[in-house]
């Protein structure tokens, strides 16, 4: 959703839109990239994971036709385990699509194209993301945000609401830290172009009976900030990516 890049067009100069049919894509120069400049493509790519691939396949194609060194998928989520509370930070270290069932052909939750179950970012990027957000709770600039959470996220075409479903799928992939709508289709799509990919989450909700109230509240919230945790991004990339 828009709120969930917040106010990122804003930061970018030079600015092109392309149209996709109801899907915009959006391409500009980072603001402050100074003379290392670093060319963002973006999208609000809708819920689910046949729309977050489509918005996927498209960035994929960049107007400026340059290597692209790394995808972000970017947004809320629901919290799987009760460690993990609403403005948590959770980076994905795996992500897996729990409604992925090709049984008998395939094991449960395996992605018959890449033949795993569970996909995995590049650990490079991976690492300059979690360090850009570590390196500010470290110095309590980043107050907005509750506890920073590295781990598997999960992925299904449904918003989970039910704590007995919640229960079973915990049950299930125990390790579970989170769950979203988008993520591992944005994945897959990363891994089969064979592009870098990590995926950023924060918590909206419980992902139990009032996640739809607190979804709501929190998303309108959120809206004001969701740049913050880019723009960190971006910075390390500048200062760590391109002078390495």
């Amino acid at each position: 959703m828009p709120e969930e890049l917040g106010t990122i067009l804003d930061n970018l100069k030079n600015l092109e839109e392309k149209n996709f049919g109801d899907l915009k894509i959006y391409s500009g120069e980072w603001k402050n990239s100074g003379s290392n400049k670093i060319f963002i493509t973006c999208a609000w790519s809708g819920w689910g994971k046949v729309s977050a691939a489509r918005a996927t396949t498209r960035i994929s194609s960049c107007i400026y036709q340059k290597k692209i060194d790394c995808l972000l998928f970017t947004g809320v989520a629901g919290g799987a385990q009760k460690g993990i509370k609403g403005w948590d930070v959770v980076i994905a270290d795996s992500i897996i699509q729990y409604d992925m069932d090709a049984r008998p052909l395939f094991e449960k939750f395996e992605i018959p194209a890449l033949k795993n179950k569970i996909l995995t970012p590049s650990g490079y990027w991976l690492n300059l993301l979690f360090d850009s957000i570590e390196d500010y709770k470290k110095n309590q600039s980043l107050t907005s945000f509750g506890e920073l959470h590295k781990g598997l996220i999960g992925t299904g075409d449904q918003f989970v609401s039910d704590k007995s479903f919640l229960k079973e799928l915990t049950d299930q992939i125990p390790d579970l830290l989170a769950v979203e709508m988008e993520g591992a289709a944005f994945a897959q799509v990363a891994c089969q172009e064979k592009i870098n990919w990590i995926i950023l989450r924060v918590i909206s909700d419980s992902a139990d009976e009032s996640a739809d109230i607190d979804f709501n509240k929190f998303i309108e919230k959120y809206k004001s900030c969701s740049w913050d945790l880019i723009d960190l991004f971006l910075k390390k990339i500048s200062k760590f990516h391109l002078n390495n």
